[in-house]
């Protein structure tokens, strides 16, 4: 095979012929959990994002088309900013909610290597599409009209606001509902990849447990953005349009090669961590703490399960099992 050939292999498909870790090589907490994958799949990231970003190629364009258009305005079209903002919000709805399905397939083969299990990109990927999009773009399409929704919310309850403080309730209201959505959503994807529910249950169990670790959810959600909100203070800080429109190409190119996918994986880190210790622990032999060195474990002790306690593992966590 090629170089090319070779290339393109591990970036979808992983790198073969590397040996188990033995059990005390093993990492001890989550953390190291991660750093140990990264490690491993850091160049594979490039090829997960590649095929992932096909699917938000359009909120991508839109919202640079956007921007392009905001900062090569004059001031005169600038008088009414709210329409520009309104008619981005409308198109970007749809934009977001086709990218449901596809954020399952990213998120099954996140999950997989959060939890150092091996995982095809292509195969999995358009597997868990297909097996998961029926739940997903009911998701995906409330993440699209969220935005909307807030801004025509905020913009009504706060001409209100002008004559009477009462209405800057409802404000604040909104504005924890659209917080509350976007933590749990990190939840919702790995859950709905994971465990057979219906919907209902699936949205009520993320709220559940993001509302059970809403620091540490924020804290994660917070480190996603950490790329964009860097970029985006440059970007404030530069004096010319162009050297703005430079930092905002950055930005998409980050986007475009790596960023998401890096972030996907520190969110399946995050709802590994909390699927494993508030369902895994209510059903019946599941696993809990996958990839972590056991607690408990000796050198002189610890035996290994066999190849059908593993298989009989693997079947009740994935999605051909009861839990999926």
């Amino acid at each position: 095979m090629s170089f090319f050939g070779n290339f393109m292999n591990n970036y979808f498909y992983g790198k073969a012929g590397k040996g188990d870790y033995r059990i005390s090589d093993m990492p001890q907490n989550r953390r190291q959990l991660f750093f140990a994958v990264w490690k491993v799949r850091w160049s594979s990231l490039f090829g997960v994002n590649l095929l992932y970003m096909v699917f938000w190629l359009p909120t991508f364009l839109w919202t640079v088309l956007n921007i392009t258009v905001l900062l090569s305005a004059d001031l005169e079209s600038l008088a009414d900013p709210s329409g520009l903002l309104m008619s981005y919000l409308l198109v970007l709805a749809p934009c977001i909610a086709i990218t449901g399905p596809f954020t399952a397939g990213a998120t099954y083969v996140m999950r997989n290597w959060a939890r150092d299990e091996h995982s095809f990109v292509l195969s999995d990927f358009f597997d868990a599409v297909k097996a998961n999009w029926k739940q997903a773009l009911p998701v995906s399409i409330i993440s699209g009209l969220m935005p909307l929704l807030v801004y025509v919310g905020w913009t009504f309850y706060g001409q209100l606001a002008a004559n009477s403080v009462v209405f800057i309730i409802p404000m604040c209201l909104l504005l924890l509902v659209a917080i509350l959505w976007k933590l749990s959503e990190m939840v919702v994807y790995t859950m709905m990849v994971t465990y057979d529910l219906n919907l209902r249950n699936l949205l009520r169990n993320a709220l559940l447990m993001t509302m059970a670790k809403l620091p540490l959810a924020i804290g994660i959600k917070l480190l996603t953005w950490v790329v964009p909100a860097l970029v985006i203070a440059i970007t404030l800080l530069l004096q010319t349009a162009n050297a703005q429109l430079i930092a905002l190409l950055v930005l998409f190119l980050l986007y475009l090669l790596y960023v998401p996918a890096l972030n996907r994986l520190i969110i399946a880190s995050y709802a590994n961590a909390l699927c494993e210790k508030y369902l895994n622990t209510k059903i019946e032999g599941a696993p809990t703490n996958i990839g972590l060195r056991p607690e408990n474990w000796d050198d002189t002790e610890y035996i290994p399960q066999d190849d059908e306690d593993d298989a009989s593992a693997a079947e009740r966590t994935d999605k051909t099992g009861d839990a999926k």
